[in-house]
């Protein structure tokens, strides 16, 4: 008798965690809540607190019925009926049938998550196809970069285009996450690699990206971008629309600025002055600077207390660490940032690129 006992015990407890536990606690029973709870409407403050209370109960329970598809939602009412019936006749064949519906409902919603998870596996393996493989081989520069998603899919972008010995190299956040993010950052690339080559100038690219999407983003989204141009020569163009300032460590002085080029996003009302605030920034950088460009899921990563991480310490990292290659100072960024965060759920993707100047110009 033990061993059945010993197997039903394994089978619900074998891959079992506190983490889980704790996750299943604290996280996703605060999002189910706020996802039932999005659709209540606000109580009436003019009633006593228990009156709120049963009309918050009958409010919450019908918003988890207005989630069911019509037909799960009336086999639901069956079920709850004969439960009820079976409970005050005393009939343990109701109270079973009860059970064994609303089970059989469990298993329908299970399997339609299963299907849903498989899909947005596939979407996030084809959106890693479309993500740039490894970075760019550049004469001037060691260049390197780190993407990781908040959710299966993400609404980060990056990309490199190389046209006439020049580099062009683009990070770019679309608000929000999840698909529909997703989905505009490959429309994004898309543009983006038709609007690389028909233009050589950095700011006619940006400007046009922002003429195709005035009218394709919905109201609550917008593109926030940088894109930097590398010269031949190792010369530096960047432009800012909207996007976090890149960060600037100069050797020399062993110091980091922040270069905050004029610039607004792409999705806002501007009234024409987009093109107009649009800003090209020239830079000079010398052997052993280096230029970060980044997203703000990492200034804005929080841990556990809701504390975000913040721009200082990744200037740390980049002043610690200037010695180093990118990929060690990559490393050494995901580290400090993971470290911070740690069993806290990602709010947001984390993307960042780095360059460094090289003294192996031909």
């Amino acid at each position: 008798m033990a061993n059945p006992i010993k197997r039903l015990f394994d089978l619900y407890t074998s891959d079992l965690s506190f983490d889980e536990i704790q996750r299943l606690i604290k996280k996703e029973s605060a999002e189910v809540y706020q996802f039932f709870a999005a659709d209540i409407p606000k109580p009436d403050q003019t009633r006593n607190k228990f009156v709120r209370f049963i009309i918050f109960l009958r409010n919450l329970f019908n918003a988890f019925l207005m989630k069911l598809t019509p037909a799960r939602r009336i086999f639901y009412l069956v079920a709850v009926f004969f439960f009820i019936v079976g409970y005050i006749q005393v009939n343990n064949f109701y109270m079973f049938f009860g059970f064994v519906i609303v089970n059989v409902l469990l298993a329908f919603e299970v399997a339609d998550k299963l299907a849903t998870k498989n899909e947005l596996d596939l979407a996030r393996k084809i959106q890693n196809t479309l993500l740039p493989q490894e970075s760019p081989k550049n004469k001037n520069y060691s260049i390197s970069f780190s993407y990781e998603s908040a959710r299966e899919v993400g609404g980060d972008y990056i990309d490199f285009f190389a046209k006439n010995g020049n580099e062009l190299i683009v990070i770019g956040d679309i608000s929000g996450k999840g698909i529909a993010a997703a989905l505009y950052m490959v429309r994004v690339q898309a543009i983006l690699n038709l609007l690389t080559d028909t233009f050589d100038d950095l700011k006619e690219v940006v400007v046009n990206l922002k003429k195709y999407f005035s009218t394709k983003l919905s109201r609550e989204f917008f593109l926030t971008l940088t894109a930097v141009k590398i010269f031949d020569d190792g010369k530096i163009n960047m432009i800012r629309a909207g996007h976090p300032p890149v960060l600037y460590f100069k050797k020399s002085s062993n110091e980091i600025c922040e270069i905050n080029s004029k610039g607004m996003g792409i999705g806002f009302n501007d009234k024409g002055l987009f093109e107009k605030t649009l800003e090209v920034s020239e830079i000079e950088v010398e052997t052993g600077d280096i230029l970060l460009l980044y997203t703000d899921g990492i200034t804005e990563a929080m841990n556990e207390a809701k504390m975000q991480y913040g721009i200082d310490r990744m200037k740390k990292v980049i002043q610690n660490n200037s010695e180093k290659t990118v990929e060690e100072i990559k490393e050494k960024l995901n580290r400090s940032i993971k470290a911070f965060v740690g069993q806290a759920d990602p709010n947001d993707d984390i993307t960042f690129i780095l360059l460094k100047k090289e003294n192996h110009s031909s």
